[in-house]
C-alpha cells in the first residue's frame, strides 16, 4: 500500500507539471501578426484593360504583391485602383504612407480620374482601402503619373518597394525598373500612358518594415 501511495504521489506531481496553460498565459505567447499591404484593382468597362491580379489582394510585409497590369486604350472604361494597410499589431506606429495621382503635364486630364493625394489608411481593426483613382489612358495626349511615398517615419523604419515593367512598347510605361520610396530617399513616380500600342505596364509593390 505504501508503494501504491508513493506512485500515486509521483503521478500527481507529473500531472501538475503538464496541467493546461492558463488562458492568460496563452494570450501572452500569441503569434505576432505582420502588417499587410493591400491593393484593390478592378475594371469598370472592358476587363481586358485591367490585367494581372484584379480584385482585392493583401500580402504580408516583406512579400511582393502579385502584379497588376494597365492596358487601357480605346476600349470602353478603365481601371479603378486603391491602396491600404492592415496593421493588427501596431507595427507601423508613427509611419504614414501616401499615393498621388495626377495627369502628366500637357496631358488630357480626363484620362486620370479622381486626381489628388491620399493617405493609405493604416488600420489595426479592418482591411480598408483609401479612395480609388481611375486610369483610362488612350490615344488622347499624355497620360497619368502615380506617385508612392512614405512621407513620415517617427518610430519604425518603413519603405515601399516598386517594380514597374513594360511588356510591350516601353514608351507607354514611364520610369520602369526597381525603385523604393522612403522618407529620406523621397517618393517614386511611375508614368502610365497606355493606348493602342502593343502591350501594357505591370506594377508590383512590397512593404518593408525595419532595416
Amino acid at each position: 500500500m505504501r508503494r501504491i501511495a508513493r506512485w500515486l504521489g509521483v503521478l500527481g506531481v507529473v500531472a501538475a507539471t503538464v496541467a493546461p496553460v492558463p488562458a492568460q498565459a496563452q494570450a501572452s505567447v500569441r503569434q505576432f501578426r505582420p502588417a499587410e499591404l493591400g491593393i484593390r484593382f478592378n475594371p469598370d468597362g472592358d476587363p481586358g484593360q485591367c490585367g494581372g491580379r484584379t480584385g482585392d489582394q493583401w500580402v504580408a510585409a516583406g512579400v511582393w504583391t502579385d502584379a497588376i497590369r494597365f492596358d487601357t486604350d480605346s476600349r470602353a472604361g478603365g481601371c479603378q485602383l486603391a491602396f491600404g494597410v492592415y496593421d493588427p499589431d501596431l507595427e507601423l506606429q508613427g509611419v504614414a504612407l501616401a499615393y498621388d495621382f495626377h495627369a502628366t503635364a500637357g496631358g488630357d486630364p480626363a484620362q486620370c480620374g479622381n486626381q489628388g493625394t491620399y493617405g493609405m489608411p493604416i488600420r489595426r481593426d479592418a482591411r480598408t482601402f483609401g479612395p480609388a483613382v481611375r486610369i483610362d489612358t488612350d490615344n488622347r495626349p499624355g497620360g497619368c503619373n502615380l506617385t508612392l511615398a512614405v512621407p513620415r517615419i517617427e518610430q519604425t523604419y518603413a519603405a515601399l518597394d516598386v517594380q514597374y515593367d513594360a511588356d510591350g512598347d516601353p514608351a507607354q510605361c514611364g520610369n520602369t525598373g526597381y525603385h523604393w520610396a522612403e522618407t529620406d530617399r523621397g517618393p517614386v513616380t511611375v508614368g502610365i500612358e497606355t493606348d493602342d500600342r502593343p502591350g501594357g505596364c505591370r506594377l508590383q509593390l512590397r512593404l518593408r518594415v525595419g532595416f
